[in-house]
């Protein structure tokens, strides 16, 4: 009888749809930026261990069939941005808006993670990590494909404002 009070503790349960986990809507719909809270995770890019309290930056995504967040280092992320067209329709991560074959998007980390975000919400989607680290959105590969209405509708890197008295 203790084997199957044993076995008890192994056997699936059932939720109600009430109970059930949070669903894709519940994850972040922008890159995160915070210290690593242990050693345990690695970049995906590089493959080599994320340092506790390492600054690092990470987006949530769907892979193996749940929602978990991908991490990077803030060097690697960097090198992971590309601006492109879609390939067809497409949404945008942060607000859920529908992208249009041949729309200008921003690309993060295609091959980690699949996410994109239109141009226009690409400031917000950053926000966290430009804080941290700053960049131009000229330093970012596909730039120069841009056109001059696209390239206005992104970031403007700050710059210091000083009045005479």
């Amino acid at each position: 009888s203790s084997w199957l009070l044993g076995q008890a503790a192994w056997a699936p349960s059932f939720q109600t749809p009430s109970q059930s986990l949070p669903a894709v809507a519940a994850m972040v719909k922008k890159v995160k930026v915070e210290k690593a809270k242990s050693d345990k995770s690695s970049c995906k890019k590089c493959q080599k261990k994320i340092s506790f309290d390492e600054l690092r930056a990470g987006v949530d995504c769907w892979m193996g069939g749940r929602t978990v967040t991908a991490w990077l280092h803030m060097k690697c992320m960097s090198e992971c941005f590309k601006f492109d067209r879609c390939k067809g329709k497409g949404k945008c991560k942060l607000s859920g808006d529908t992208m249009e074959k041949g729309e200008a998007r921003l690309e993060l980390a295609r091959e980690y993670t699949g996410i994109f975000f239109k141009l226009k919400h690409s400031h917000s989607a950053l926000a966290d990590f430009l804080k941290e680290k700053a960049m131009k959105p000229q330093a970012i590969k596909g730039y120069s494909e841009l056109s001059p209405e696209e390239k206005s509708q992104l970031w403007k890197t700050a710059k210091a404002h000083f009045r005479r008295a």
